[in-house]
């Protein structure tokens, strides 16, 4: 009986999915189609990095993004990281060890005051799929040289 409800719940989860159209997002609870963000994402962008934020809670956030460039070395003081790549291939540095390569499927992760950076993508487009605890607060960004702010930020 249990399996016969929990096949019933699971094609009538995936009608319900395949039937919604929009992005859906709920703050308690919510169906999320990843790739429908990911489409959101420029194929082409002025600055380093593009990403649109999914899911803030106050425990963990969500969000998507793309990588144009190179990204300084960096840390964030109050959440840890945890980075799925969808698309791409990139050379990543964290702490005191790099390039570490990864590529789709790869999971990358680090503790708050971890520092870490993007070295060269390999092969493009690099999406990624972070969530942030804490959720983070886009200011909570401390670079290692804060020379390179300038530059990240395309101020100079």
């Amino acid at each position: 009986m249990k399996k016969i409800m929990l096949i019933t719940l699971l094609i009538s989860t995936t009608i319900w999915a395949q039937e919604e159209e929009q992005i859906n997002v709920g703050n308690q609870y919510g169906l999320i189609h990843i790739d429908d963000y990911v489409k959101l994402l420029p194929e082409k962008h002025d600055g380093v990095i593009k990403d649109i934020h999914i899911l803030d809670r106050e425990h963990v956030g969500a969000r998507v993004f793309r990588l144009y460039d190179k990204v300084p070395m960096h840390y964030h003081a109050k959440s840890d990281a945890y980075l799925y790549v969808l698309n791409g291939k990139g050379e990543f540095f964290i702490g005191d060890k790099g390039p570490i390569i990864a590529k789709k499927g790869d999971l990358i992760f680090w503790a708050k005051g971890t520092a870490h950076g993007v070295g060269n993508i390999l092969e493009g487009p690099l999406d990624i799929l972070v969530f942030d605890t804490l959720a983070r607060d886009p200011s909570d960004v401390i670079w290692i040289d804060p020379a390179t702010q300038k530059k990240f930020l395309g101020n100079e």
